[in-house]
């Protein structure tokens, strides 16, 4: 079995999952209802304020807040994982033969048995929990308990021991569970000598383990049998489905059915002060806190599973309308770069730079499971340098994850505003404007938002390029103009002797879709926008920006026919421009000219083609 290395506390790293968690461990760490029990003399000597949360997720993610390290032992919340180890040495036929999947409706210690059969009437009363015992011990009872155990440690992801004080106690206590071992034993629900069984069965209750032992073992079964941590299947998927099906309908004792109307979880209790619950597919909770009330139960532990059901929406049966991966893509900005074109020095920074600024579409209905792979795709949120959240693609946000979008934007924050950014158009603004007045009620300054990715990317290069030599709105000498680098001075002589210079004002068209095609456009000052149409977008969508050094309309003066898509002056531009027929006389009387020039114009094209080339292979991603 795969050994683990417990990690460092997860709420010792920034994230909005752990300050969520504290803050929900300081809302009920004044609660005071409940026992510690003491029906098992050793769990009476509980610290009745200590007090753990732990959430693991199903792709290996531990948040935690509170006493999440101090050992306790499973008691009952061994019963799941000794039916799944019963499941899965002898079938679900044989188990089955000998435990019911039947809710009885009454306490964890009832004697309540099926009137036809004598079998326990489900796995997760004491009665069926010994029986899984005695049955799991078949056809060696010597190695039973080590197998048993071993069992356990797959689950949780390292080695278990178990408490011999509290094991002492259960033992010196435990006459009821004797007499129910005896019970079942003349009915032939197991044939293993009983006190053997019942003596197992104390030992499998007095397993120590920790809330986030407990967590990562929940998160086993929201995985379908595969530990998170270690990559182990440690059941078959069946087996969990089974185990999962009796813990939501039988769990919680007498209180099960309020309970999954409720919380709607599937969960399992322990009188040591032990609550875990899981939500299939997506994550294991644990809480620990040994106050419990008269049916077991933490009183703690219900309180904050309620509350992150509540609010963060995580009931069984919540209507999920897309089962799509939590987002669409996510990249960096040193692959995914905005639509600006950059000159040479400027990609570089970006292509070095950049990969600490993150660009993530989402999709779909976003909710607690896409907000926590956001974060833990970016990692420690203090490496960070920018991070853009499109939203274009989403259908619904659920209300109850604004505070975790909240937490991300404080965590975002530097003294020059926010490092996070939406891009979501019109879309989701009664979300975001609600997010934005709570920020600013803590005077934070809310994230900006763009009307589409490529804006968003832009603002992130521009923020990256800060204090650096950026050339967008810069002016250069058509002599030191990129497409001229190379060529001899005669032959630029030549080119700027048949160039002619030319300027336009913000919001000016340069050329319009649909205009002859021909001239070639040396950019010397300003900045250019090209768009093509788009249905519901008045000025289309942007294909580039272009600035002073680039090159426009390359395509068509090296092809002949019509503009494909409007250019717009972004701000004041200057330009030399080469008309086709003054190329023509060039190419006629000077063809070493003209063969120079395009050759310089073919590795712009190449250039063009290789970004481009990247930005699909991103999307293809």
């Amino acid at each position: 079995m795969a050994t683990l290395v417990p990690s460092a506390p997860a709420d010792e790293v920034s994230s909005p999952i752990g300050a969520y968690l504290r803050r929900l461990h300081a809302r009920y760490a004044d609660l005071r209802e409940g026992e510690v029990a003491s029906y098992i003399p050793e769990l009476a000597l509980a610290d009745p304020d200590a007090f753990g949360i732990v959430i693991a997720t199903v792709r290996g993610s531990v948040y935690e807040a509170g006493d999440t390290r101090i050992p306790f032992t499973l008691q009952s919340l061994s019963k799941p994982f000794t039916y799944a180890h019963a499941l899965d040495r002898l079938g679900e036929q044989r188990v089955h033969q000998s435990i019911g999947v039947e809710p009885t409706g009454d306490a964890f210690n009832s004697l309540t048995l099926d009137p036809a059969t004598g079998t326990p009437l489900n796995a997760m009363i004491n009665a069926g929990a010994i029986t899984a015992v005695g049955l799991a011990g078949q056809p060696d009872p010597a190695m039973a308990m080590e197998r048993l155990l071993e069992s356990f440690e797959a689950f949780a992801g390292h080695t278990l021991a178990i408490d011999e004080k509290v094991y002492a106690s259960e033992r010196g206590t435990g006459h009821r569970n004797r007499a129910m071992a005896h019970l079942l034993r003349s009915n032939g629900v197991f044939e293993e000598d009983p006190d053997t069984v019942v003596e197992r069965y104390f030992r499998q209750c007095s397993i120590s383990v920790d809330a986030r032992d407990v967590a990562i073992m929940a998160a086993t079964l929201a995985a379908g049998g595969r530990n998170p941590i270690t990559g182990e299947q440690v059941a078959s998927r069946r087996t969990i489905r089974t185990v999962l099906s009796v813990m939501a309908s039988c769990g919680m004792y007498d209180g099960a059915g309020a309970w999954f109307v409720g919380v709607g979880l599937p969960a399992k209790s322990g009188v040591s002060g032990g609550i875990l619950a899981v939500l299939p597919g997506q994550l294991g909770i644990a809480v620990w806190s040994p106050p419990v009330d008269t049916r077991g139960n933490s009183v703690r532990g219900i309180a904050v599973c309620r509350d992150l059901s509540g609010v963060m929406d995580l009931h069984t049966f919540t209507a999920v309308l897309s089962q799509a991966p939590p987002y669409r893509s996510h990249a960096t900005l040193a692959v995914r770069r905005s639509k600006r074109v950059r000159s040479p020095r400027e990609q570089g920074r970006i292509a070095e730079e950049g990969t600490s600024s993150h660009l993530f579409e989402l999709h779909g209905d976003v909710g607690f499971a896409t907000v926590e792979a956001v974060i833990r795709s970016i990692g420690p949120l203090a490496a960070a340098a920018h991070v853009v959240l499109d939203l274009t693609r989403v259908t619904w946000i659920e209300t109850a994850v604004t505070p975790l979008l909240v937490d991300l934007a404080v965590d975002l924050a530097d003294d020059v505003g926010s490092r996070l950014a939406w891009s979501a158009g019109d879309a989701h603004a009664a979300v975001l404007d609600a997010i934005d007045l709570q920020l600013t009620q803590e005077g934070i300054a809310p994230p900006l938002r763009f009307s589409e990715l490529d804006a968003a990317a832009e603002w992130c290069e521009n923020r990256l390029l800060e204090g650096g030599a950026a050339s967008h709105g810069a002016t250069i000498a058509f002599a030191e103009h990129p497409l001229l680098i190379g060529l001899s001075p005669t032959t630029v002589a030549t080119l700027e002797s048949v160039l002619e210079a030319r300027s336009w004002q913000p919001g000016e068209a340069i050329v319009r879709r649909g205009d002859p095609a021909g001239d070639l456009y040396l950019l010397t000052g300003g900045n250019v926008s090209v768009y093509v149409p788009v249905d519901g977008q008045a000025q289309g969508r942007r294909l580039a920006t272009l600035t002073a050094g680039m090159v426009l309309g390359e395509v068509s003066f090296l092809s002949d026919g019509v503009r494909t898509a409007d250019v717009i002056a972004d701000s004041e531009v200057s330009a030399m421009v080469l008309q086709a027929d003054a190329f023509r006389q060039v190419r006629e009387r000077q063809p070493d000219v003209a063969a120079a020039l395009l050759e310089s114009l073919h590795k712009v094209l190449a250039e063009i083609t290789t970004r481009l080339t990247g930005e699909v292979a991103v999307l293809a991603a």
